[in-house]
């Protein structure tokens, strides 16, 4: 039973990210603008992300640690903590229906980063975890899992007003003991995805390097 559960837990989540957003914080008397698609949004991303074909993401020059918090435009962020997790089962977010749910096996470890993302510029801004982004010491992108027991407390992306937070976490799988070895990638342009923001988030299209260790 409780495998069925998880599953059906990572089928909501995969096909609606936003709709288990912990924004609750977020501004009602604000009206809503009309939306680009997600089409539109994309190309939009990409035109910023890229020149003459080339990314130009740069990376700040400081290593930062857990505890502290980076401020970059109307955005405080903040790796609060790193719990490890060596029992129970999960499932790739965003996974696909044929998608297994998986045991942690004895050699891996599921690793639980609480992040805080604080606002403080005008009126409300739309987060998404997609600035987020755990690396390997090869530089390899780690993809993200699902768990029961992250449920409702899982940062994912909303809306959040002027001078509000919110707490979440993000997990993932890696082998156990190597903590150390990988490192939270945190971008602000990626994480901003308000629309009528890009072109001033795109100021700040950089990687902050967060080191995991305790």
């Amino acid at each position: 039973m409780k495998k069925v559960l998880l599953l059906l837990f990572v089928l909501v989540i995969g096909f609606s990210l936003s709709a288990c957003s912990q924004s609750s914080d977020a501004s009602e008397k604000e009206k809503p603008k009309e939306k680009k698609s997600q089409e539109e949004l994309e190309k939009e991303l990409d035109k910023e992300l890229k020149k003459g074909g080339e990314p130009k993401i740069k990376k700040d020059d400081q290593i930062h640690k857990i505890g502290e918090t980076i401020k970059v435009n109307d955005i405080n962020f903040t790796v609060n903590k790193v719990d490890r997790e060596q029992n129970g089962q999960y499932g790739d977010l965003g996974g696909k229906e044929s998608d297994k749910i998986k045991t942690l096996k004895g050699n891996e470890e599921r690793l639980i980063i609480e992040v805080t993302l604080e606002y403080v510029g005008k009126g409300s801004m739309e987060y998404s975890r997609l600035g987020l982004d755990l690396k390997d010491k090869k530089n390899k992108s780690v993809r993200s899992v699902i768990s029961l027991e992250d449920k409702g407390k899982m940062f994912l992306g909303g809306n959040l007003a002027s001078g509000k937070k919110v707490t979440g976490v993000v997990s993932y799988v890696i082998p156990k003991g190597e903590q150390k070895n990988y490192t939270l990638v945190y971008n602000p342009f990626l994480t901003d995805t308000r629309s009528d923001r890009i072109e001033e988030s795109a100021k700040y299209n950089k990687d902050y390097l967060i080191k995991l260790e305790k």
